[in-house]
């Protein structure tokens, strides 16, 4: 009988995901009973936009000053906004993490992390040309946008998180993204 080695690509995704939820849940999972699909969904994605704030490097003209907390904008409503607030507070690298709805008329240059709604997905050329250059890592969840021109995508794939990038966006910021993220995403092209 084979046996999967710890450093397939299977295995690190699922470690990632395991560590993410985790610590995301302090290291106990509440009792969603049936209602687990759903809301593990919602639990695992949260997680992941957790750790993108661990794995991603933002240049210093990005904050204020040392005491800027990492800002999480969330454009839209959906799923994710309420599993989003529980995050306010945490701290990654010294700094505190702090959750915030935004609208198009908001600068959303101010964003550290930009996560699109489904239901705001449309606005993805306006968004492109906001943010074109600014260091604002940009996320949606569904089907394609990372090929519209977003950075990641989470899509859900057999009950797990499944990560897209689209390089190209992402290159024409001075975001740098750790080479241990990058090993669990699927390079994607699509529109700049």
């Amino acid at each position: 009988m084979r046996q999967r080695r710890l450093h397939t690509p299977f295995f690190r995704r699922a470690l990632l995901m395991g560590s993410c939820l985790v610590a995301l849940l302090g290291g106990s999972a509440p009792g969603y009973g049936d209602d687990f699909s759903q809301k593990g969904e919602q639990l695992l994605k949260t997680a992941f936009l957790y750790n993108f704030a661990k794995f991603v490097e933002w240049p210093a003209t990005a904050f204020a000053d040392e005491h800027t907390p990492v800002t999480i904008c969330v454009l839209g409503t959906g799923p994710l906004g309420a599993e989003l607030k529980s995050l306010n507070g945490k701290v990654i690298r010294e700094r505190r993490l702090l959750v915030t709805q935004v609208s198009l008329d908001t600068h959303l240059t101010d964003c550290h992390q930009l996560y699109v709604s489904p239901n705001e997905l449309a606005h993805t050329p306006d968004l492109l040309r906001l943010l074109r250059t600014a260091p604002v890592l940009t996320v949606c969840d569904s089907e394609g946008c990372a090929e519209a021109g977003l950075m990641i995508n989470m899509r859900m794939v057999d009950n797990r998180v499944a990560l897209d990038l689209n390089l190209e966006t992402l290159q024409r910021t001075p975001l740098k993204v750790s080479s241990q993220l990058l090993k669990l995403m699927r390079i994607v092209n699509g529109a700049p």
